[in-house]
């Protein structure tokens, strides 16, 4: 049997270890909840400092912005490391090293935000490329809806698969969509749980979908390694086509 740690902030399971029947103990700080802490307060640290020197130095800020007219690709290169970065960032969540809901709103405003402003400058009105590159920015918001979800839900996977190794994966997808669906509590408003619902059914219909495309790896972690990360690998190929990240 398995003695289940969960993190007594976000309640996930951050640890297991064998035990005499099955128990859930809620102590302890899981990696994700620390890193989060470590890095809101950087960004909040970082915010304000660069909220001073913007409000008490005007003549510094226009030489920096006549400098940044002179290299304009500097943007561009910037954009650029974060998208190489992204895989790298994803693999930090897998391993515990990160969290997700910091790289979701990481990426959305060094991905998704920075490309919505180019759109409105390079593109005129119903361009057929601002079109194209709007599907880009919808596919990544619709994912973020639900990646969140879908990494809890394959953490659930894993540890299923960990308790029982002669299990198959897709029977660990399947018990776990099962298992969710009877969590989700009936003493909330209708649509709350309406909505819990269709997002379990989005993340149990993708984790399917994805399971598919990799079913012939033969290691079973590795496999649900692939699919936690195919959503991120999808958005770094879908934001690679945009000419905002072209080689000029």
């Amino acid at each position: 049997m398995v003695k289940y740690n969960h993190c007594e902030k976000c309640k996930k399971v951050y640890n297991t270890e064998t035990w005499i029947g099955e128990v859930h103990t809620y102590s302890g700080i899981c990696p994700s909840c620390i890193t989060a802490e470590q890095q809101e307060n950087q960004m909040q640290k970082e915010t304000a400092e660069i909220h001073i020197a913007n409000k008490s130095d005007t003549e510094q800020d226009h030489k920096i912005e006549v400098a940044n007219e002179s290299t304009q690709s500097l943007p561009l290169e910037i954009d650029k490391n974060l998208l190489s970065r992204l895989e790298q960032m994803a693999n930090d969540v897998l391993s515990d090293q990160g969290s997700i809901d910091v790289l979701i709103k990481e990426l959305k405003v060094g991905l998704v935000d920075k490309a919505k402003e180019r759109i409105e400058a390079t593109f005129q009105s119903f361009d057929v490329n601002k079109i194209d590159a709007q599907k880009v920015i919808d596919y990544a918001e619709k994912t973020f809806g639900y990646l969140s979800e879908y990494k809890d839900y394959m953490d659930n996977v894993v540890i299923k698969l960990q308790a029982n190794p002669k299990m198959k994966v897709k029977t660990a997808i399947e018990k776990v969509y099962k298992d969710s669906l009877g969590n989700i509590p009936n003493n909330v408003a209708k649509d709350v749980l309406l909505n819990k619902k269709v997002i379990l059914k989005t993340v149990f219909g993708k984790s399917v979908k994805w399971y598919s495309i990799y079913a012939d790896t033969e290691d079973k972690l590795e496999l649900t390694k692939k699919m936690v990360l195919h959503p991120f690998n999808e958005i770094q190929k879908k934001f690679s086509t945009l000419p905002f990240y072209a080689s000029r």
